[in-house]
């Protein structure tokens, strides 16, 4: 069993911690950024976002919990994530400052903080939400590693479970650069890939450039068309369970430079 409250190994450090941990100041992580092995922490993991989004805290990612819990298993998953939190901003606490805290300050990754590869910078938050959280469930996160239809795989997006029709608003300010709507059955299509899909490219500050996508979306349900200009929170379509789907649900996945990021941690939860 990995984690033991006798402390976290070198080795065990080293093969848990995400990969080449690289940030920019927007909070977006790149596809290899991510918990190896997360299979053994994902359902623990979604249960504990759930509760966390749901009772009003924004988000922490994986590896910020894993980070203290690896340490000490008799830690609660709940317990990390509400302490890492700013309860004013509901943004992610600089790591430098969650290890001034008595309660963490003891273990050694708070001993060696320049080499944490945990984000020790305040982000800024661009995204609102794409779906009301209030309704709507995590059921895979960003590089989830999962088997679905009995194939394994590892989850570039993430996957938020809602009943049909459920509206689907603009994270961002953008234009519509994608409507595809050919699934004219609201019904799993495993060669349909991401079924009926919006994509709405939205620049930043005149300077970063985000493509977000959403698919798996209910048959003519679509808000938009290419070339429409939306603001942050205009619907935009509807929760579906078209193509590779195996529910109802929002796949939401955020490309920047030509690379999946991690959306979530782009989403403003002071809102």
């Amino acid at each position: 069993m990995l984690g033991t409250s006798t402390g976290l190994t070198i080795t065990g450090f080293i093969l848990l911690i995400p990969i080449l941990m690289l940030l920019d100041f927007f909070g977006a992580n790149i596809t290899d950024d991510y918990v190896v092995d997360n299979m053994d922490y994902a359902e623990r993991y979604k249960t504990t976002l759930n509760k966390a989004i749901n009772n009003g805290y924004g988000y922490v990612p994986l590896n910020r919990i894993l980070y203290f819990y690896l340490e000490d298993d008799s830690l609660s998953f709940y317990d990390i994530y509400i302490d890492n939190i700013d309860k004013e901003t509901n943004k992610l606490i600089e790591i430098s400052t969650i290890c001034l805290l008595t309660k963490y300050k003891i273990y050694s990754g708070c001993k060696n903080i320049e080499n944490s590869n945990q984000i020790d910078v305040e982000q800024n938050k661009p995204f609102s939400a794409p779906i009301d959280f209030n309704i709507s469930s995590i059921t895979s996160f960003f590089m989830q590693q999962r088997i679905v239809f009995g194939t394994y795989g590892v989850h570039k997006a993430w996957d938020f479970a809602a009943p049909n029709q459920t509206h689907l608003y603009a994270s961002c300010d953008g234009i519509v650069t994608k409507v595809s709507f050919s699934e004219k059955e609201n019904k799993t299509n495993k060669e349909g890939g991401g079924g009926n899909e919006i994509v709405i490219t939205c620049e930043i500050d005149n300077d970063i450039t985000y493509k977000v996508l959403y698919a798996h979306l209910y048959p003519s349900s679509s808000k938009v068309k290419v070339g429409d200009i939306v603001k942050s929170g205009d619907i935009i379509g509807e929760v579906g369970t078209t193509g590779y789907s195996t529910g109802p649900h929002l796949h939401f996945e955020v490309t920047f430079d030509g690379k999946l990021v991690d959306g979530m941690s782009l989403i403003d939860f002071s809102k």
